[in-house]
């Protein structure tokens, strides 16, 4: 998956607040909101990639979600969104572009277009969870 990271702010009082609510049940609301925000960009970023007439695995049809982690410190969860194996290793040319080619990124665009939807799905979600 491509690397990197992006991080939402302000969500961590919301979640101080529902960990309090919920106790045990924090865990599987804040996994429920992680991937219906990393499925909006997921899906954004199949609509941002530039697909090639040549027959072979897409990136569009390679990006993915991946299972929540945790950070091994300080266990903060996150999520992964990005092509796959099979794909990976192009994708940095489409995003960053090479000596011969322009860059037509994907991956930040979907991200940056998407961060205020991104926190009211989490915020929608989580509130479900509560209730």
């Amino acid at each position: 998956m491509a690397s990197g990271g992006v991080e939402l702010q302000g969500v961590e009082q919301m979640l101080a607040n529902i960990r309090q609510k919920l106790n045990s049940g924090v865990h599987r609301v804040e996994n429920q909101g992680l991937r219906a925000a990393g499925e909006i960009v997921a899906a954004a970023q199949r609509e941002k990639v530039v697909r090639s007439n040549i027959d072979h695995v897409h990136i569009e049809d390679d990006i993915k979600v991946s299972n929540v982690r945790r950070d091994g410190y300080m266990g903060q969860r996150f999520i992964l969104i990005g092509p796959g194996k099979k794909t990976g290793w192009r994708a940095h040319f489409l995003e960053y572009g090479t000596k011969k080619t322009p860059a037509q990124p994907f991956v930040y665009p979907a991200f940056h277009e998407n961060k205020a939807r991104l926190s009211q799905v989490i915020a929608i979600t989580m509130r479900k969870g509560m209730g």
